[in-house]
């Protein structure tokens, strides 16, 4: 009979302790790690909020978008009291956009939608934002098939490669997406579409071994000012 205190079981516990603690690690990293990126995908859907709003008053013009952007997205880098810190934090971000780690897409108005409902004023195609209640709401037959309400809508879809810093939780998520196949891309995890914003995030980025995992926010408001065809990318 092998007695409660003997070697052979401190052994067999020992042995069991080291099977268990690198799955109860990689369980403990995991949620830490899901944790923070939820939190990131809270910031970034306020921060889109702020830069889709931006955008509205100010003609759909992008610099206005990613100047608000960056003041959204900033508390998720600001980690202590001060001016300076937030500063610091704001700078952070035009820096990431500037490295194209972040993407902002004007969805509507489209092109489209400015040759349906534009006119022609100083020298720029806008779609006229005034009376819109007044405003014939049919669709046209354009290729917009959109009302001049329609179109007074700014859709924005924003892409954040946010960067993973949780030891060994970091590698794993990224070999995933490099690898897991999936029919569902470039939204989800697996190999990133060839060009796409993901594929920039986790395979190319611009800074040698940062590990991004994509995550994307979109942000739909009424426009307050004409948008201007000047704005489109």
């Amino acid at each position: 009979m092998i007695k409660q205190n003997s070697p052979e079981v401190r052994g067999q516990a020992m042995v069991e302790f080291l099977i268990v603690i690198p799955l109860l690690l990689l369980l403990v990293f995991g949620a830490l790690q899901f944790a923070f990126i939820y939190h990131a995908k809270i910031t970034l859907n306020y921060a889109t909020f702020e830069a889709a709003r931006a955008g509205s008053l100010n003609n759909a013009k992008m610099v206005p978008m990613e100047r608000a952007f960056a003041r959204g997205l900033a508390p998720l880098f600001t980690h202590s009291k001060g001016q300076t810190e937030v500063i610091r934090a704001k700078n952070q971000i035009k820096d990431e956009i500037t490295a194209g780690y972040v993407r902002i897409r004007l969805i509507n108005p489209s092109p489209e939608s400015f040759l349906d409902h534009g006119v022609d004023l100083n020298g720029e195609r806008v779609i006229p934002n005034d009376n819109l209640m007044y405003r014939d709401a049919s669709i046209s037959g354009g290729a917009s098939k959109q009302s001049i309400q329609d179109a007074n809508l700014l859709k924005i879809h924003v892409g954040y490669c946010y960067e993973l810093f949780v030891p060994f939780v970091n590698r794993l998520l990224v070999r995933m997406m490099s690898l897991a196949p999936t029919a569902l891309e470039p939204e989800n995890i697996g190999p990133p579409e060839a060009g796409s914003f993901a594929a920039s995030c986790v395979l190319n980025p611009q800074d040698a071994g940062r590990m991004g995992f994509p995550i994307y926010s979109q942000a739909i408001i009424r426009m307050q000012s004409a948008a201007t065809l000047a704005t489109i990318p």
